[in-house]
């Protein structure tokens, strides 16, 4: 099984300051031009707006069609209640820790591998 080098961003909190508009850019930057998959951490945010949410969904939509995959890892329960509510949840991949989300990988492969053994 190949290992796949992960990008893992933290999630800018919504801020109308230049600094927190700054930040949002510069993740969605880092997606525009990510070769390799990446996890956006949310943990560090207690609470999503919709600002928030129109980011999250803007994510989404920068690695759609690509060969690049992009992860959430909610960090709290209102995080992810917000992200399966909004349904982001059936567009990325939701999880609730950074390890659970650099695990995915594994379990899609292993998976796979059972599958073609059961073909």
């Amino acid at each position: 099984m190949k290992t796949i080098a992960w990008t893992i961003l933290p999630f800018p909190a919504s801020s109308s300051s230049a600094g927190g508009r700054g930040l949002r850019k510069d993740l969605l930057s880092a997606l525009r031009i990510s070769g390799s998959p990446v996890i956006v951490d949310l943990s560090g945010c207690h609470t999503l707006n919709h600002e928030d949410i129109d980011l999250l969904l803007e994510c989404a939509a920068q690695v759609a069609g690509r060969d690049t995959q992009v992860l959430f890892v909610a960090g709290s329960r209102v995080n992810r209640v917000l992200l399966e509510v909004t349904r982001i949840s059936s567009v990325v991949p939701v999880f609730n820790s950074i390890k659970e989300a650099l695990a995915y990988p594994q379990i899609a492969g292993e998976n796979d591998v059972q599958d073609r053994c059961a073909s």
